[in-house]
């Protein structure tokens, strides 16, 4: 979310995405002709807090192969790979930008299921009373057989979100979610995650009192009802701090982000709280902060958690001189113990690369997306792998298109399948229809595979 807090949140989002599509708009075709390679780098030595990995000669881990997807019959500005999520052998991907049923902007997401390594359309899915500029799938999580899919801009911007539950091709809309004491501009649905049945949804422009605290809404099923089961954010937040920007969830544990809070006298450093579970109820455990954290860091942009590891992306940090390069911190613990363990950026980071813009972790794979904004880059996606307790970095992928593609934006990571989601991508002419990449992390080399019946 942005850091400069307006009194009407929606419309500078809506704004900085004209923005960004009018400016993309006066580049001609033939900025988008030659596909980029696949760059691959190798894992490097060390074991540093700071894991700037160099290339080594001796590839030690190969890359992965990589599908790339599309919807066939895509349209402009459908934002496909907004958001993506993955467990196990089915993932979801969200694009906001669907037209359905003559309603600009509604939304959809797709389901997608892998067999024979490669993945496969499965189903789409809608809201049953879904309107123009809903949005829905601007936002999407995932857990077995559980779909939660963020709509913030419905009901006047109070915000919804979708429950689906299914498998394979087969998939319900459960329940409508909604705040029990949702008001306009809440934004309910922002940020989405899941665990077993919970769904937990951010709204980080609730209003409380005078404050805009943010906040987290629970809900979980009960007779076959979903139910708002607690609302929460934490006793420090100051107004526009942005409590709910972000949310992942996995097992006991919740972390959320406030990406633009304040931390001593830095305004816009950011910051992530985590939250056990025990019960139905969600207690505050501790507050995560860079610990060389500087003002407008973005800390909290994006947010992961696997077991006992916390991943935080920090697009905004300044690394080595060069701004917004970017970064991402993990932490490792358990209840109320946490701290920082180490501190990524990428092998071959640079001024205005947002590496952290996005961030996925699964046990000792993690993920990091580089969405840039300066259309001079391509953007990027980095794995690392863990051993000894040190992250290093094995491999960076790119899509094939221009920086204002922003391959990287979104990712996901489960096992040792990854997913990279390229929303502006132009596919046949269409500016910003958008694609996504399926990747095997560690899997031999291969040209990448372009699945029959999407492009």
């Amino acid at each position: 979310m942005s850091l400069l807090h307006v009194s009407r949140p929606v419309d500078s989002v809506v704004l900085s995405r004209v923005a960004l599509g009018a400016i993309a708009a006066l580049l001609t075709e033939s900025a988008f002709a030659a596909p980029l390679p696949q760059i691959v780098y190798p894992a490097g030595a060390g074991g540093a807090a700071l894991s700037r990995s160099s290339p080594l000669a001796d590839v030690s881990a190969p890359a992965g192969t990589g599908q790339r997807v599309v919807i066939s019959g895509g349209a402009q500005t459908d934002y496909f790979g907004w958001s993506v999520a993955m467990d196990g052998d089915t993932a979801l991907v969200g694009a906001y930008g669907v037209t359905v049923d003559g309603h600009k902007q509604q939304g959809a997401a797709y389901v997608f299921t892998k067999a024979d390594d490669l993945w496969n359309l499965a189903a789409t899915l809608t809201a049953s009373d879904g309107v123009t500029f809903d949005i829905f799938g601007e936002r999407v999580a995932l857990s077995g057989n559980v779909a939660a899919i963020g709509a913030y801009q419905a009901d006047g911007s109070k915000g919804a979100v979708y429950v689906f539950s299914g498998s394979g091709s087969h998939w319900t809309q459960k329940a409508r979610l909604a705040a029990d004491d949702g008001v306009a501009n809440d934004c309910l649905g922002w940020s989405v995650a899941v665990s077993g049945q919970t769904v937990f949804a951010g709204a980080p422009f609730v209003v409380t009192g005078q404050v805009q605290t943010g906040a987290i809404y629970a809900f979980a099923p009960s007779g076959g009802t979903w139910t708002q089961t607690q609302k929460f954010f934490p006793d420090d937040i100051h107004s526009g701090d942005g409590f709910g920007s972000a949310v992942a969830a996995d097992g006991t544990t919740v972390v959320v982000a406030a990406d633009g809070a304040r931390v001593g006298g830095n305004v816009g450093q950011g910051a992530a709280y985590v939250y056990e579970g025990s019960g139905g109820t969600w207690v505050q455990q501790a507050k995560l902060v860079a610990d060389d954290g500087v003002a407008l860091d973005n800390f909290g942009r994006s947010v992961a958690v696997s077991g006992s590891t916390v991943l935080v992306g920090a697009p905004y940090a300044t690394i080595d001189g060069n701004g917004f390069e970017g970064a991402a911190y993990v932490f490792g613990g358990g209840g109320a113990s946490w701290q920082q363990d180490q501190k990524l950026v990428a092998s071959d980071g640079d001024a205005n690369g947002y590496f952290g813009w996005s961030v996925a972790v699964s046990g000792d794979t993690a993920l990091v997306g580089a969405g840039s904004y300066n259309m001079t880059r391509a953007g990027a996606a980095y794995a690392f792998a863990r051993t000894a307790n040190v992250f290093e970095e094995t491999h960076a992928y790119a899509g094939d298109g221009g920086g204002v593609d922003d391959y990287g934006w979104s990712v996901a990571v489960s096992g040792t399948d990854a997913i990279v989601g390229e929303p502006f991508a132009n596919v046949d002419g269409s500016f910003a229809q958008g694609a996504v990449f399926f990747y095997a992390l560690g899997a031999p080399t291969d040209d990448a595979i372009f699945a029959n019946g999407f492009e």
